[in-house]
């Protein structure tokens, strides 16, 4: 019950933040930044884009988890608190930039990612990349502008951080199941679950023992959903995700749901091969599944999100809302029960 209050709640939230960020981008365009007319047009233009991509489909954890960490104080959100929720998911379309760059990918949220579209634009694959990177510093400031928040800065140079693991964990050829789950640590934990929580209190003026405990939750939340994740980027819909499920094992990203099943020939045979073909790739899904790597990462994830939700509870010994606490403990087990 508690699982499906929540999903619902984050349902009505999308709903609520995504009029807001559609009004701030429309007056950031607005402003019509620029010295001459064709640099107010490619400032137009990039903002557009961004507006774009910003205001697909998404889930909008993030944005929520501001939303109701600030909540547990009893207040109801104010301006303050949605400018803070709008900055983090700025934050993550420009990560998002950012990453599909890095990673080679033409989809995100069921649309072209940033350096396709400029590629495609002048058939240049160079500008699409600088593009991306300029599209993504551009909005991710705008973020931080509406953010306002220091700590957040400091969260952030962490992501950065497991960015840099992530990229460079596939050079070694040793990596372990504690390389993956310090990887979603340091990246997915931190900036999904912890920094918004966190924002969200810091504006409540929360004591530090509920800090302790939102820290608690993120560490063991942002692992279960980034378990689900992998595995929805290899099994996952592809229509319902917006995202390729074949690019991770093309890519070669080390994975839990990899790492158990290289073992198999017909995993190694697609593992970092941009070229694969579809019947290998199927061959290689379905080695995954035989070898029970799937089940393994799922019912990981199913442990790290059950165990977020006790810390979750011990919110209830410290007289803080009780809406705002079934809504952080819900959504901790409806994130490894997503499809999207």
């Amino acid at each position: 019950m508690i699982v499906n209050s929540a999903k619902q709640k984050l349902n009505d939230y999308v709903k609520e933040i995504d009029v807001r960020l559609a009004r701030y981008f429309d007056s950031e365009i607005n402003l019509n930044f620029g010295f001459n007319n064709r640099q107010k047009t490619v400032v137009r233009e990039l903002l557009a884009h961004s507006r774009e991509h910003n205001l697909r489909p998404s889930k909008r954890l993030r944005g929520s988890f501001v939303h109701y960490g600030y909540q547990l104080g009893g207040q109801k959100a104010d301006q303050r608190v949605w400018q803070a929720a709008m900055g983090v998911e700025l934050v993550h379309t420009a990560l998002l930039m950012h990453d599909d760059f890095m990673d080679l990918d033409n989809v995100r949220r069921g649309g072209a990612t940033t350096h396709k579209y400029y590629e495609q634009k002048f058939s240049d694959c160079h500008y699409g990349e600088s593009m991306a990177v300029s599209a993504g510093d551009a909005v991710l400031c705008l973020g931080f502008e509406l953010i306002n928040d220091n700590q957040c800065l400091r969260a952030i140079a962490q992501t950065a951080y497991g960015q840099a693991y992530d990229v460079t964990l596939e050079m070694f050829k040793d990596w372990t199941e504690d390389d993956v789950l310090s990887l979603h640590r340091a990246k997915t934990a931190i900036y999904t679950y912890e920094n918004p929580l966190l924002i969200g209190a810091r504006l409540a003026k929360l004591t530090p023992e509920v800090f302790e405990i939102l820290h608690q939750y993120s560490m063991d939340g942002g692992v279960a959903f980034q378990l689900q994740d992998d595995i929805l980027g290899v099994f996952g819909n592809e229509q319902e995700t917006g995202k390729s499920a074949d690019s991770d094992l093309k890519q070669g990203k080390c994975t839990l749901l990899v790492l158990k099943a290289l073992n198999r020939p017909e995993v190694m045979k697609v593992w970092g091969d941009a070229n694969a073909t579809r019947q290998d790739l199927d061959d290689a899904k379905q080695a995954i599944v035989e070898s029970g790597s799937r089940d393994y990462s799922r019912k990981l994830a199913q442990d790290f999100a059950a165990k977020a939700a006790q810390t979750a509870d011990k919110l209830k010994n410290l007289n803080l809302n009780s809406e705002a606490i079934d809504y952080i403990q819900g959504i901790a087990e409806y994130m490894v029960e997503r499809e999207v």
